[in-house]
């Protein structure tokens, strides 16, 4: 019966060591023992040996020209990429005091000359031994965190959805059951219960349409055949709709479009996407603030769609982390902002599913966001 090839990546060796005798010896000696082995002279030729390889393990010399061993090893510590290789330094002096000297400069251990090559492999094998496991205490520690985490996020999430669905639907509720089970003298009075009713549904769609559109955006199944988009009906109309959430704000919308061809996008993932751009807009803009729209036609029949406000804006470090899924949901139980945080998520999903983008523009005052969408390509499906 054959045997099985083990298919296990060998651990890389780096020798150092000025005697060219040695390092052979050396190299052939850890060799045989199924190690992938590469030599340095001294210790500044290691340290590029170093950047190029990635060793698993140093076993260097100590006394070197050039650059000696303790000195090589405080480089490496110096470089993110090296600090972490185990060192076994090789010696012939045998004093206690060497001997700590050399674990204080951060060998992982400390072989005098002469050795035996059985010593030696031993020495080495320990060393890897300890290293792997204190990764491995190193990633289960990060695996604990990542878990934590996770839950928290879960937890907050589970939180903020309950927020988000049961305000809204306790409002259609006792809206709708003063408007049945009440007579109104005056219909003015009906008619606010019905207005608040029909408000807070209006708001539950809104949950309902962005769970259902992450969920295609999750499973890779977005919408991409392209409809002609009338930008009153598909852009104004849904956006000042949005805009009524805000009435208490008082703020001004402005807009201006000055379109060259005829805008060609999926209807509701595109109508979707700029209602979430303006709802930040909204939502972050101060009482009386302003809110500009502009949409042009861009290069090869595109079109660029920016909407600024007036309100902090975003620090630069910010801007990318803007656009992950919740970003939004650790609020406190102030819960200043509605909504459950997915709208950049959402808008940078629709367009890149069509070519394009949306990004966050360095600006003055505010915020600044821009969505370019590409004209019609080779391998789009359209139909008016």
């Amino acid at each position: 019966m054959e045997q099985e090839e083990d298919t296990r990546i060998k651990p890389i060796i780096l020798i150092v060591d000025d005697e060219p005798s040695i390092r052979m010896g050396l190299s052939a000696t850890i060799s045989r023992h199924g190690y992938r082995v590469i030599t340095a002279e001294n210790g500044s030729d290691a340290i590029l040996k170093a950047k190029d390889n990635h060793p698993d393990l140093i076993v260097s010399d100590i006394m070197m020209p050039v650059l000696n061993g303790f000195d090589m090893k405080k480089q490496m510590g110096e470089e993110p990429d090296l600090a972490s290789i185990p060192f076994i330094f090789l010696t012939a002096r045998t004093s206690l005091d060497d001997r700590l000297s050399g674990l204080r400069e951060g060998a992982d251990d400390y072989v005098t000359k002469p050795f035996t090559p059985e010593e030696l492999i031993a020495r080495i094998e320990a060393v890897l031994r300890r290293v792997e496991r204190e990764r491995e205490r190193g990633r289960e520690i990060a695996r604990q965190d990542a878990n934590e985490e996770m839950e928290k996020l879960r937890s907050e999430l589970m939180k903020n959805f309950r927020h988000e669905l049961r305000t809204p639907l306790s409002n259609v509720m006792m809206s709708l059951e003063m408007a049945v089970n009440n007579k109104f003298e005056n219909p003015d009075e009906l008619g606010e219960f019905i207005r608040i009713a029909h408000s807070s549904g209006d708001r539950l769609e809104s949950l309902v349409a962005d769970i259902i559109l992450l969920t295609d955006i999750d499973q890779n199944e977005l919408n991409r055949v392209r409809q002609s988009i009338d930008p009153e009906l598909h852009i104004l109309q849904p956006i000042k709709r949005r805009l009524a959430r805000y009435e208490s704000k008082s703020l001004n919308f402005i807009h201006a479009i000055s379109l060259a061809e005829q805008i060609k996008a999926p209807r509701r993932e595109f109508m979707q996407a700029l209602v979430h751009l303006a709802d930040n807009a909204f939502k972050f803009s101060p009482d009386g603030g302003t809110v500009f729209l502009k949409v042009h036609s861009g290069l090869n029949d595109g079109t660029v769609i920016t909407i600024e406000d007036t309100g902090e804006g975003i620090p630069a470090e910010l801007r990318e982390k803007a656009f992950e899924r919740f970003f939004q949901l650790s609020q406190g139980d102030a819960r200043e902002q509605q909504g459950l945080g997915v709208g950049l998520t959402i808008a940078r999903a629709v367009f890149q599913s069509l070519g394009g983008e949306v990004r966050i523009l360095d600006s003055i005052k505010g915020c600044s966001v821009q969505a370019s969408l590409p004209g019609l390509r080779p391998d789009d499906i359209y139909y008016g």
